[in-house]
């Protein structure tokens, strides 16, 4: 789901503690605690755990010296490495920064049917990713064939342009090599570790502040990040959830996209609803008649319902693999919050 999803999810777990709710009317940030948390998982993703990792194969090339055939080389080299080897490599592409705000485009597509990597050359773009018009013209394409079996995958082309680049994990399954995108992502950041480590710290934090409220702080931070965890088990990747015992991410629920417009305006506007009745709710004279109150939502189930009844329709009729839909979903995740 979408940052605003998860932040406000956060917000939603704490006003359900009557302590947290009358502190921050007095001026207590312990609310905010839940917010914090809810973006937490994917901050260190994306601003720590991915500068961290150790490339085995790199791409890194020059925009006066592009040459697609020898990327698609390397790769697809890597790739039969690892079928003869079974032993792990990370691919790590990195982008081509032209100026302040200028970037050399390329893209790369594992097509699984035919056995190939194909790389091409793409147009020079800004930050906001639009092309320069006289950048956009036809460039060769580097094709490698690859002689080992590929594991079904995302199927379209990855667009590396700004900011910084993607990895993937290239990794031996089944008598297959499976193609990981973004393998540092939702792994001991969402996990039933970081709930409980965050929660400790929050605890610790107001308790060194003398503040009677540490085992609510606690809770709160515990349950904030866990709130983030259950809301990326609906989609298609899942998450790590018992790091450090397991290594491999679950399957989740595959019930959304992470982009998914309607489960995310779903899940914002029931939130928003929690936060204000529970609010309401804790203050010395309620205001708010519950039934009146909740009828108000209703349509949003009734959204929520609409877009499952389209899902299934579409789901039946296109039969994507789900290795493809879970690696769709990490490259749409990564692009929100690299265009952040």
């Amino acid at each position: 789901m979408k940052g605003i999803s998860h932040f406000i999810t956060g917000v939603a777990v704490g006003t359900f503690f009557p302590d947290a709710v009358r502190a921050s009317l007095d001026g207590s940030f312990i609310l905010v605690l839940g917010g914090i948390g809810g973006l937490l998982p994917d901050t260190l993703d994306f601003k720590y755990a991915r500068f961290v990792e150790e490339p085995d194969i790199l791409v890194d090339p020059h925009p006066e010296q592009f040459e697609s055939q020898n990327i698609a080389d390397a790769i697809a080299a890597g790739i039969d490495k690892v079928g003869a080897t079974h032993k792990k490599q990370i691919l790590k592409c990195n982008t081509m920064r032209l100026g302040p705000d200028w970037w050399q485009q390329y893209s790369i597509k594992f097509d699984t049917a035919n056995g190939e990597v194909i790389v091409k050359l793409g147009p020079i773009v800004n930050t906001s990713q639009i092309p320069l018009p006289e950048s956009l013209r036809q460039h060769p394409e580097g094709r490698a064939k690859i002689h080992t079996p590929l594991l079904p995958t995302y199927g379209e082309f990855t667009t590396i342009d700004i900011f910084s680049g993607p990895s993937f994990a290239l990794e031996w399954r089944n008598g297959r090599v499976e193609i990981d995108f973004i393998p540092w992502h939702r792994q001991y950041s969402h996990s039933l570790f970081m709930a409980l480590l965050f929660g400790a710290l929050c605890g610790l934090f107001f308790l060194l502040l003398g503040n009677s409220m540490a085992l609510t702080a606690a809770f709160i931070g515990f349950g904030a990040v866990m709130g983030h965890v259950l809301e990326d088990q609906l989609g298609y990747l899942g998450s790590n959830l018992l790091w450090p015992l397991t290594k491999v991410r679950s399957t989740g629920l595959k019930l959304i996209h992470a982009t998914d417009a309607i489960p995310n305006f779903f899940t914002v506007g029931t939130m928003i609803f929690i936060i204000i009745f529970n609010l309401d709710r804790f203050l010395p004279q309620p205001v708010l008649d519950p039934l009146t109150y909740w009828l108000l939502w209703t349509p949003f189930p009734f959204l929520l319902a609409y877009f499952f009844f389209k899902k299934f329709e579409t789901d039946i009729r296109s039969r994507i693999p789900l290795l493809a839909q879970q690696e769709a979903d990490l490259v749409a995740e990564t692009q929100e919050v690299m265009d952040a």
